[in-house]
């Protein structure tokens, strides 16, 4: 398990603040606009559903073209006669495994990552905004959670992912999606 975390931190961290970022995009207009109505479990698990369908396609078309266009690259390198041919052999067929394993775990987390801010709109039905709240905390533990994966600056990291979440928040507040 820790080994397949490692290999796949990158699904990992989108899928975390891919969720994030998309409910504050679909719900922040709902619970800012319409508070009196309260977010169900219904609801919640529907956008949180939607945001992991949605990142499981962005992952999975992002990050298998990346990988096929590597071996592309390599191909080149390696001045090989005929291009795409280490696409149909056991290097491709790990790229596409190791990419559906991120498909899945980017999918889990994203899920998660929408869930759990909805999940407090739910517990605290008088205080919505919670939610929103809970939200941008997650990604300033994200950033410091990244900054010290990169050795980077937790500040610089947390601002930055904040900064994000309230423009999306913004963005759907305008919008009012939900």
């Amino acid at each position: 398990m820790k080994k397949l975390l490692k290999d796949q931190l990158f699904a990992l961290l989108l899928g975390l603040i891919d969720g994030i970022l998309t409910v504050l995009a679909l719900a922040t207009g709902h619970v800012l606009k319409h508070g009196e109505t309260p977010i169900t479990l219904s609801l919640s698990l529907k956008v949180a559903f939607a945001t992991a369908v949605s990142g499981a396609c962005i992952y999975f078309f992002s990050e298998y073209s990346r990988q096929r266009h590597r071996l592309i690259h390599a191909e080149k390198q390696l001045n090989l006669a005929t291009h795409g041919r280490l696409a149909t052999t056991h290097i491709g067929r790990q790229i596409l495994r190791e990419t559906l394993w991120g498909v899945l775990i980017s999918s889990i987390f994203n899920f998660a990552g929408g869930m759990l801010p909805l999940s407090t709109a739910m517990i605290f039905p008088q205080a919505q905004w919670v939610a929103i709240v809970i939200a941008l905390l997650m990604l300033v533990l994200l950033g410091i959670g990244i900054a010290s994966l990169v050795y980077g600056n937790a500040l610089a990291w947390s601002v930055s992912l904040v900064l994000a979440g309230a423009f999306v928040a913004f963005i759907g507040y305008k919008l009012n999606v939900v």
